[in-house]
């Protein structure tokens, strides 16, 4: 049996990602007394193994084959993501009361989003970028939260890739606390209103208001916990395949930056960009597909990332497992992208392509806005519950969320700052 610990605060937040770590700067410097709970830890110094990830949940099956990858650490997504600055269709939100355009222009006053300079492309990269406008493609540089200032030649020093710890750590300056290592149960609700959270170690935590950023899988787990009908029904996950052919060039020295160039198609439903990945997932995949004569050879594959925009279908549960299956139409935008990628891959010189299999990320559209949310990001009947992740997007996705999600956190905190004045 745990001790029971009672504290209060204004704002509970539960997680650390880019949302939780935005809104607490904000609540936190205009005097709210704000506590961050956090499941996870510190970032690893090194890329996790798979059994690692899967050990730390940060990998999980959502279908058969299928593996999700998420953050679950300090910093949430934005110690493991690549840095891709897309700002959201901002009429998806206006369709539910939702004003998004000047958060989204206050964010950007702050975070370096401007297109990768070419110089900074790695071969890989720039062979694609060729090909691409030698098919016609728009392709074109990604922007990037990066600070191009600090990078020299082909390498940028660490401290020039935005994070979210940048925002934790003004949060924490401005009076907030962070916890790391605590799991939350469940929020406490009473009379329809929140009281704060009841952690896994059955500690009690006292707040004025509790706000949900723990992501597409965690938030509604916790929800459901909590008896909150409909949250996670349905849900998506941005799926993608790597497909990759041998370089007609010499290995690169170091591994180049990911997602540096690429166009996004919102008919066809996909995205397609250059893209490299940590050389244990690379040997898996060309093992996965009988490439022994690749193996080893990371550095000289192409890679092109084909990212869909899936349908909301299946079910997050309350013991924080998800499970879907992916629909025709789903299957169909894949095909159309896989095939526009091995066209990609052969103009810019490569040799057999193979294919990853499906891989999941950006899970979320698992609480709603206009169905479980209202337009204060508040769950139905219960106006001092907020969720303000990658779960309250409100319809498919198939974007680069991180924009996105530190708008919504602003748009959010203006809303409790008017509501605590």
């Amino acid at each position: 049996m745990h001790d029971t610990t009672t504290r209060s605060d204004d704002v509970l937040i539960v997680g650390s990602g880019p949302a939780g770590a935005m809104a607490a700067r904000e609540l936190a410097r205009a005097g709210l007394k704000v506590r961050v709970l956090e499941q996870g830890f510190a970032a690893p110094v090194a890329v996790p193994s798979l059994w690692r990830l899967w050990r730390r949940r940060e990998m999980l099956y959502i279908a058969p084959g299928v593996a999700l990858l998420r953050g679950m650490r300090v910093g949430g997504g934005s110690s493991a993501f690549f840095h891709t600055a897309i700002a959201p269709p901002l009429g998806m939100f206006a369709r539910h009361g939702v004003d998004l355009e000047p958060h989204v222009q206050a964010v950007l006053t702050e975070v370096p989003h401007a297109p990768l300079a070419p110089a900074l492309m790695g071969a890989g990269a720039a062979a694609l970028y060729k090909a691409g406008v030698q098919l016609g493609l728009p392709w074109a540089p990604l922007p990037k939260m990066i600070d191009q200032t600090r990078c020299q030649g082909s390498t940028c020093s660490p401290e020039a890739f935005w994070s979210a710890a940048d925002l934790l750590a003004e949060a924490q300056a401005h009076g907030a606390a962070l916890e790391t290592g605590v799991a939350v149960r469940r929020v406490r609700l009473e009379t329809g209103r929140a009281t704060g959270v009841e952690t896994a170690d059955g500690r009690i935590l006292a707040a004025g208001r509790v706000v949900l950023t723990a992501g597409g899988i965690g938030t509604p787990a916790i929800l459901r916990r909590s008896g909150v009908a409909n949250a996670g029904n349905g849900f998506f996950c941005d799926p993608l395949r790597i497909v990759m052919a041998r370089a007609p060039y010499s290995p690169e020295a170091t591994p180049a930056l990911p997602m540096t160039a690429g166009f996004i198609d919102a008919a066809a439903g996909y995205m397609l960009s250059d893209i490299t990945v940590p050389d244990s997932l690379y040997r898996t995949f060309a093992l996965g597909a009988g490439r022994l004569d690749m193996l080893t050879q990371p550095r000289r594959a192409m890679m092109v990332m084909v990212k869909i925009r899936d349908d909301i279908l299946g079910e997050v549960r309350g013991n924080g497992t998800a499970w879907r299956h992916f629909s025709a139409a789903d299957k169909a935008r894949m095909r159309s992208g896989v095939v526009l990628a091995r066209e990609l891959l052969r103009a810019a010189g490569g040799g057999l392509p193979f294919l990853s299999p499906w891989v999941a990320a950006h899970p979320g559209g698992s609480v709603r806005l206009g169905a479980v949310l209202d337009a204060r990001l508040a769950c139905h009947a219960v106006p001092n519950l907020h969720v303000c992740d990658a779960a309250a997007l409100p319809e498919a996705w198939g974007l680069p969320p991180t924009i996105t999600i530190l708008a919504l956190a602003r748009y959010l905190s203006q809303v409790i700052l008017e509501q605590t004045s």
